[in-house]
């Protein structure tokens, strides 16, 4: 399948479920989405997962704090670990909108393969977050685990091959260097992802540098560079992005008040909470709040700060 056809194929299934605003829409495939924006889109921030994204149209960027990282039709982006980040649809339009299909990444397939293959035997360093012309083999495997949302009588028998196969050029990628440092135990960067899933376990927890560093085996200031190195932002700053982004869950949902949701994630004062989230998000919490609840304010605003 070229790519023109994949395009107009996820074109006609976009359309055909409604899907707007860049929002991932889950298909019948587990782990496989697909985006349609008809406009570019103001600035979000969102909790990626490790991820495949193949545009197809229209292009988005990231923004980090070393930068924005930019994508466009037949590119791929590859973010290998959890990061939160400010996206944007950046090139869209009702004509030519915005189209994108993503995977979800499975490091257990990837260390499977790094073992059977022998890739990622040396330490080579990467961006977790990393955009480039997306190979030949990885469209053509997505395509036909695409293809296999209209055949789902097929799908529990060949999606695991293609998902496999996906997952294969991912690690052999020339944009891949930060999945293959993760596939040894030992690397800085899989040191730094489990102090990750510390500071994600419990977002509320005033962040301790010290434990830390001595889980990832490192001095403090061996810790902060890697940190920095693997997620391009420091460990205050990476908790400081999740517990915004979970704010904002939170006050969209309808179910917390602007001082409740400032508390539940961490913070001890609402007034820097405000400052913060106005900063991230262009706009003051109240605002979300307001939309979500048609200006009314939900029960359980005046909830406690956490402590300890």
């Amino acid at each position: 399948m070229t790519l023109a056809t994949f395009t107009e194929r996820v074109a006609a299934f976009a359309e055909a479920h409604g899907i707007a605003g860049a929002q991932p829409f889950a298909t019948s495939i587990a782990g496989l989405t697909v985006m349609r924006a008809t406009e570019a889109r103001d600035i979000a921030a969102t909790l990626y997962h490790p991820v495949f994204c193949l545009v197809l149209q229209g292009a988005k960027e990231l923004v980090l704090e070393d930068g924005p990282v930019r994508f466009g039709t037949g590119q791929s982006l590859i973010v290998s670990v959890d990061l939160p980040a400010i996206s944007r649809v950046t090139e869209a339009s009702l004509a030519r909108p915005y189209l994108a299909v993503a995977l979800r990444v499975d490091m257990g397939i990837i260390r499977d393969l790094a073992a059977e293959t022998g890739i990622g035997g040396a330490a080579e360093g990467g961006a977790s977050v990393a955009a480039d012309t997306a190979d030949a083999g990885a469209v053509a495997a997505m395509s036909r685990l695409f293809a296999l949302t209209e055949t789902p009588e097929a799908a529990p028998v060949l999606a695991p091959l293609a998902v496999r196969e996906i997952h294969y050029w991912l690690l052999a990628a020339g944009h891949g260097g930060m999945l293959r440092d993760l596939t040894r135990a030992d690397s800085h960067a899989t040191r730094i992802v489990r102090t990750i899933a510390t500071i994600r376990t419990d977002i509320a927890r005033r962040l301790s540098i010290g434990e830390l560093a001595a889980q990832a085996g490192m001095s403090a200031s061996a810790f902060h560079n890697h940190f920095r190195g693997v997620t391009g932002t420091s460990p205050l700053q990476y908790q400081k992005r999740l517990r915004l982004i979970e704010a904002r869950r939170l006050l969209m949902a309808g179910t917390h008040g602007v001082a409740s949701s400032a508390f539940a994630v961490g913070y001890e004062s609402p007034t820097h909470f405000s400052r913060d989230y106005s900063r991230l998000f262009g706009a003051p919490p109240r605002s979300d709040l307001a939309r979500a609840t048609g200006g009314g304010i939900p029960e359980g605003a005046a909830a406690r700060p956490v402590t300890g």
